[in-house]
């Protein structure tokens, strides 16, 4: 009987373990979060390009054919509530946080981080919070931003 009752605590602990999991991944999207599930998208696209193409994007359209694959953070680099960089070389194509990859080069971030922080996403596609101070002296990965609405490179 004690052994049934430990059993069960255990399960139930597990699953209160599981509802405080707060990584976009696994969080509904709502306006408080919006920002960090768009990152964690475009995250995505960035890997997925890389691994794709075996080079990394220089433009939002080069991102567009794999909208399908996450629409949040296409449209958020679309209509500039998430800025990213370009040419930033992905060593890690495995899915998930990359440990190959800087950890503390910035890869995008939400419109308002310089002035007022927020959600980042970094190189190792991690999310990270930063401050506007934490944000200029951070390092920037990549060539320079990609404008919202790029159009595409001929290849």
């Amino acid at each position: 009987m004690r052994f049934h009752l430990l059993a069960v605590g255990v399960a139930l602990l597990g699953l209160v373990g599981i509802g405080c999991d707060s990584s976009p991944e696994t969080e509904p999207v709502t306006e408080a979060n919006r920002s960090a599930h768009a990152l964690s998208d475009v995250g995505e696209l960035y890997r997925q390009y890389t691994f794709d193409k075996k080079k990394p994007p220089t433009t939002i359209a080069d991102l567009t054919p794999l909208e399908s694959l996450a629409p949040l953070g296409l449209k958020a680099l679309q209509d500039g509530s998430v800025i990213a960089r370009a040419g930033v070389v992905i060593e890690d194509v495995l899915e998930g946080p990359a440990t190959k990859d800087p950890a503390d080069d910035v890869l995008a971030y939400a419109k308002e981080v310089p002035s007022s922080g927020g959600p980042v996403l970094m190189h190792n596609r991690t999310i990270r919070e930063m401050t506007a101070d934490e944000f200029k002296a951070a390092k920037l990965a990549g060539t320079g931003d990609m404008a919202p609405g790029a159009p595409s490179k001929k290849h």
